[in-house]
């Protein structure tokens, strides 16, 4: 996987999610398709079930309910987004050791204060705790 897909809508779902949700991480799912480029088709936001502020965890019950649901179409589950509100850039060393599943997206909004800088897209690599970077189109 060299490319991630994501439209200027779902670009803004994701700040808005990450603004309303400062200074605590906001999470959600990543729907799509595809291979070595991968178009995203939904973006669907969950609520931030972790105890800490600077941490995120999505409910594996809907996880597991949107899998169930992609069952039989050409669309799955191929990642998440989070934010980091103190401005990191990047993965953090909590987010690559929790990177386990290989061909997973990692969608990250770093913030500048409570707004949106950049956001970021990386790939699980094939050895658990492994992120590497892959490039975002807007369209």
């Amino acid at each position: 996987m060299t490319k991630l897909v994501i439209t200027k809508a779902q670009r803004k779902l994701i700040e808005r999610e990450a603004e309303v949700d400062f200074p605590r991480e906001c999470c959600g799912l990543l729907i799509g398709h595809g291979e070595q480029t991968v178009v995203v088709a939904d973006v669907v936001p969950t609520q931030n079930q972790a105890d800490s502020e600077d941490r995120f965890l999505i409910d594996p019950q809907v996880q597991f309910d949107w899998i169930r649901k992609l069952r039989g179409s050409d669309l799955q589950l191929i990642g998440h987004y989070h934010s980091h509100p103190n401005g990191r850039r990047g993965p953090s060393a909590h987010d690559a050791a929790m990177a386990m599943d290989a061909g997973q997206i990692w969608l990250i909004a770093s913030m500048d204060d409570s707004r949106v800088g950049e956001i970021q897209a990386f790939v699980n690599g094939p050895h658990t705790g492994v992120l590497l970077p892959i490039s975002i189109q807007i369209k």
